[in-house]
């Protein structure tokens, strides 16, 4: 059975599912990287970097000369947000547990409820309000999880957390564009990233297993996941994307449990059951109330 690409819905829909599969091995590559964070960051942006600008020469070279002619305010916000959102994400993965890390990034919608309030005067609901008490209340108890573990854990969870805010501003000005892709702006922010770190590393100084691990993960899942994730949102409610999204913060911590034995403990895994719950139930609501409306 063929799949309705004009239907808005099933095309944003499909996307974005796709995007989650491709950004779920991401963990459990970096993890198996030696290389520094930095080092790391560099490579999988910079190969990411490359794929994407093919891609984009390839399918959207009309939309990257008007993004290169005219980013707008909102251009330049991306680039840097989507940039740094990529180091912090490396950073919370190598200095916390996998679990801690997705746990905290799953919060994202609840920070793009709070950047559309604050910016684009979008109205918080009640279901929103109780959905930000509740994953707090989540976040705290991971947060409980690592205090008896290293200060780098603590680092980790901090930088999830940022990153999360990173990502609500990426999808915020993804769905505020519905008529323009920020697919090109993605290439840019992965090279700007590689610019700004590339004086404090030694790029070459790596083991032949981290250049397999960065070659599959910056041509392959990296360069895929962003194109996909980025461009699902312009057809989808943002309480859909959430949802999706959420597959990652459930299957990529099982993947690197079972593939290296990560124990994130009971701390963290009963804070992160109650932020998916919560997030869960929330989006399910949404996207009822939703369909209601249209009927």
């Amino acid at each position: 059975m063929l799949i309705n690409f004009n239907n808005k819905q099933v095309k944003g829909l499909t996307l974005t599912t796709l995007g989650v599969l491709f950004v779920i091995p991401d963990s459990l590559l970096i993890r198996l990287i030696s290389a520094d964070i930095l080092t790391t960051t560099f490579w999988r942006c910079f190969f990411a970097g490359i794929v994407i600008s093919i891609l984009v020469l390839l399918f959207y070279r009309k939309q990257a000369q008007i993004f290169v002619k005219n980013p707008g305010i909102n251009g330049i916000i991306f680039i840097i947000s989507h940039g740094l959102g990529s180091l912090l994400f490396i950073a919370s993965i190598e200095l916390t547990s996998v679990a801690s890390a997705l746990f905290i990034l799953s919060t994202s919608p609840i920070f793009a409820a709070i950047i559309g309030k604050i910016f684009l005067k979008e109205n918080i609901s009640f279901r929103v309000l109780i959905t930000i008490v509740g994953a707090l209340i989540g976040i705290s108890i991971i947060s409980l999880g690592s205090a008896s573990h290293s200060e780098s854990a603590k680092l980790g969870n901090l930088s999830a957390l940022f990153g999360a805010i990173l990502l609500a501003t990426n999808l915020t000005i993804a769905r505020s564009t519905p008529n323009f892709s920020m697919v090109p702006a993605t290439a840019i922010s992965k090279f700007f990233i590689c610019l700004c770190i590339c004086f404090f590393i030694t790029p070459f100084s790596l083991i032949f297993a981290d250049w397999i691990y960065l070659i599959i993960l910056g041509v392959i899942f990296v360069p895929f996941a962003t194109i996909l994730i980025v461009t699902g949102p312009r057809y989808i409610t943002a309480a859909e994307v959430s949802l999706l999204i959420l597959l990652e913060a459930i299957l990529a911590p099982l993947l690197v449990w079972y593939v290296l034995g990560e124990n994130p403990g009971i701390l963290t895994l009963f804070g992160g059951f109650i932020v998916i719950s919560v997030l869960i139930i929330s989006n399910i609501i949404a996207i009822r109330n939703s369909k209601e409306k249209t009927s």
